[in-house]
């Protein structure tokens, strides 16, 4: 029953971060680009998700820990985090792919607008997301070479994603190419959802203490 059961909670998290925005994508009215960008973008969609899903995958689902060992939610917490946070920082690339196809703004010209734009409030809450993506990903990668004590390090861990999800959800709900209704409301719950797990495990344990 226990074995069913967190099999069901497994299901449940591949559905809600994988499936869940995969039919937002085909279901949503989009208009139509080259199977590149339409790829392209579905990469960068799911990288999103998946990050999100990380609130779940890490020592906070004590469940998971419990059924494979924590030394293998972390074995997967990393690969998630390592592999789709390095797709991540080439959203700003993926947009400037299509310059190389037309006879409009060059490459060059449109990654130096998108990195001095700053009268967009989008274009800056993306900034600021990537900028914090990055520093997660050095200061998890090197943590030991930056001889981070480990409390210090898991703080700053937490604070950083904090500060991610939500600039990067505001700047996909804000000036996303699939930032309908539908996606920006999945968003939404899926950042709640992830925030309240992370509070109710740390915030609301330790106010009980």
């Amino acid at each position: 029953m226990k074995k069913e059961h967190y099999i069901f909670k497994l299901i449940a998290l591949i559905l809600a971060f994988i499936g869940m925005p995969v039919l937002l994508y085909f279901q949503g009215d989009f208009p139509k680009r080259s199977f590149l960008m339409q790829t392209l973008s579905l990469i960068t969609i799911l990288g999103f998700t998946l990050l999100l899903s990380q609130f779940f995958t890490s020592r906070l689902n004590k469940t998971l820990v419990k059924k494979i060992r924590m030394v293998n939610v972390l074995a997967i917490h990393k690969f998630i985090g390592y592999l789709f946070i390095s797709i991540l920082l080439l959203h700003p690339f993926f947009i400037i792919v299509p310059k190389f196809f037309d006879n409009g703004v060059t490459p060059t010209h449109a990654f130096i607008r998108i990195i001095t734009t700053f009268s967009s409030l989008g274009i800056i809450l993306g900034l600021i997301a990537y900028t914090s993506m990055l520093v997660l990903l050095i200061t998890s990668f090197f943590r030991f070479k930056l001889h981070l004590k480990y409390k210090t390090w898991r703080n700053l861990h937490g604070y950083l994603t904090l500060l991610f999800v939500v600039a990067a959800t505001w700047h996909v709900v804000n000036i996303g190419r699939h930032s309908n209704t539908s996606f920006s409301i999945y968003y939404v719950l899926m950042v709640a959802s992830g925030i309240y797990y992370l509070l109710k495990t740390y915030l609301f344990k330790t106010s009980k203490k």
